[in-house]
């Protein structure tokens, strides 16, 4: 099957993921295995606490998950939550794109999540009328995401210009976090647990080409294999509970009145995108073209360029291959660490030369990304 990716997926924002409590007395029924199964709670927001690995802690043993075509879907109980004056008992359902299966690029939207909605109630996990799930549900770490494509040289300047724009700090709640591994490759700004979520929001950018390879393949294999994801990357911002969506909802004016799941599945894209924007903006400095995409590569210095005119003319005029090239020009360079230094510079510009890389389009594209960001 030829694998192909939709543009309808690409550069348009959604929510990617969420945690939703539910008043048990909303529910008809739920699963009696909950009843086993008690998640810690902060007693005065009402909010998961999780540990070092990013899951919920619970008192006596690990969240119950139930699978959904191989996919984990917890849920648990939390027990004497504070609302105002009073306490009540919840059940708490983690809710992520992954279970709208091959529809996971899409995000969780209204029609995906009816989709998540009929498999709750047909495992018998809950029992909830349609209306009341959305009406009753109140959704905390909420991550707002945007899928893009670039090649992987572009998607490491873009990364650069964000490093190089980024507010400094030696705050762990501040500043960027590079990460460059197999696995992936990226950057991140503050933590998800910060308590400083109103100015320093949790912001990420990572390659999902190589998420999907090397820590979800089984599910990409299964559900996603149609697509071409080798050059897609995400941008992701996080937002924490809801003191940090009552902000956002006065700065951003995004019609939020019950702060429920409803509305959240109501929000437009421009409203999503706006949340991302603000992330972005609470993290990088104002943006200058002096930092404009691989300038290095557009403005060579007068030696660079005689290089590269050199490397051009005896590849296009003389038809020499690169070997006879490379032995020329740096037939007369001692210094060995100099050598290889210049050696690797060659290399850089024959390739160029024969994919045909403008520098000056690549930028654009970059570019055009930061401005959909917001990020001006």
């Amino acid at each position: 099957m030829s694998k192909i990716v939709k543009n309808e997926y690409l550069s348009i924002p959604s929510v990617d993921s969420f945690k939703i409590r539910i008043p048990l007395h909303s529910l008809t029924h739920y699963h009696k295995s909950l009843d086993k199964t008690y998640i810690k709670v902060c007693p005065e927001t009402g909010e998961v606490e999780l540990d070092f690995d990013g899951e919920p802690k619970v008192n006596k043993e690990d969240l119950i998950p139930f699978w959904v075509e191989g996919v984990p879907l917890k849920l648990g109980i939390a027990k004497n939550v504070r609302c105002g004056n009073r306490f009540e008992d919840f059940i708490y359902i983690l809710i992520n794109s992954k279970h709208a299966l091959s529809n996971y690029f899409r995000g969780v939207d209204k029609t995906n999540l009816h989709s998540i909605y009929k498999v709750l109630i047909s495992e018998e996990l809950i029992l909830i009328d349609w209306d009341k799930f959305l009406d009753n549900s109140l959704p905390t770490d909420i991550d707002i995401k945007i899928d893009y494509e670039l090649l992987m040289d572009e998607y490491k300047e873009m990364l650069k210009g964000c490093a190089v724009m980024t507010k400094e700090s030696k705050n762990r709640d501040k500043g960027c976090t590079p990460f460059n591994s197999k696995g992936n490759i990226g950057m991140s700004w503050s933590v998800r647990q910060t308590n400083k979520y109103l100015t320093n929001p949790y912001l990420k950018i990572y390659h999902k080409g190589l998420e999907m390879e090397y820590n979800s393949n089984q599910f990409y294999e299964r559900h996603l294999s149609c697509y071409d994801i080798k050059n897609c990357f995400r941008i992701e911002s996080t937002i924490k509970n809801k003191k940090h969506l009552q902000s956002l909802n006065k700065s951003l004016n995004l019609g939020f009145k019950k702060f429920n799941l409803r509305e959240l599945m109501d929000l437009d894209k421009e409203k999503l995108r706006s949340i991302v924007m603000t992330s972005v903006n609470c993290h990088l400095y104002p943006r200058k073209k002096s930092i404009s995409m691989f300038k290095d590569k557009q403005k060579l210095s007068p030696s660079d360029s005689i290089m590269f005119s050199s490397l051009l003319a005896f590849i296009e005029d003389c038809n020499w291959t690169y070997l006879q090239v490379e032995n020329v020009l740096l037939s007369r360079i001692e210094n060995k660490s100099s050598k290889s230094l210049n050696k690797k510079k060659l290399k850089s510009f024959y390739e160029d030369i024969i994919n045909s890389k403008n520098y000056v389009v690549k930028a654009k594209k970059v570019e055009g990304i930061f401005d959909s960001w917001g990020w001006f």
